[in-house]
């Protein structure tokens, strides 16, 4: 199989544009976990692009800076997908693939997690505008995620 060196492909389609300038992180924000898993509230993030039905869906371009609050009961036959930029075939069978929202209710029923957040995230993926990605939607998510009073965030990409 040859594969695609995507950053050359993308700098020869847009030889007028500066080289892409790739995140480089030299630290990790490790934050350790303080209460056992039994007993702290989870929420989840998701790049899937999964939305409500009754939500509107997220714009077919690559840097739709907006995401959607799922309510944790949401049943998954009311969930979507709206994203162009992955194959989600088998998340649209399944969305647990991509936005496990009935695996974590399983996990709460068990008793392994103490609940869910009244909410989860989502947005969708493939985000080139780095700086309002960093400096606005990331701020304005775990703003949510605070207030909600979340102990775990389970961060799953698409």
């Amino acid at each position: 199989m040859k594969y695609l060196k995507y950053v050359d492909v993308v700098q020869s389609m847009f030889p007028d544009q500066p080289p892409y300038q790739w995140t480089v992180n030299t630290s990790v924000p490790w934050t350790p976990i303080v209460l056992p898993l039994a007993e702290s509230t989870v929420a989840m993030i998701s790049s899937s692009g999964v939305y409500r039905k009754d939500q509107t869906p997220f714009k077919p371009d690559k840097n739709d800076l907006s995401f959607r609050e799922i309510p944790a009961d949401t049943a998954a036959g009311e969930l979507a997908i709206s994203h162009d930029y992955y194959d989600h075939r088998d998340a649209e069978q399944d969305v647990n693939c991509v936005f496990p929202i009935e695996r974590l209710r399983e996990l709460a029923a068990e008793g392994f997690i103490g609940g869910l957040a009244p909410f989860h995230l989502t947005f969708m993926g493939r985000v080139f505008r780095k700086t309002q990605f960093l400096d606005e939607m990331i701020p304005a998510m775990a703003a949510r995620i605070e207030a909600m009073k979340t102990d775990l965030v389970l961060l799953v990409p698409a």
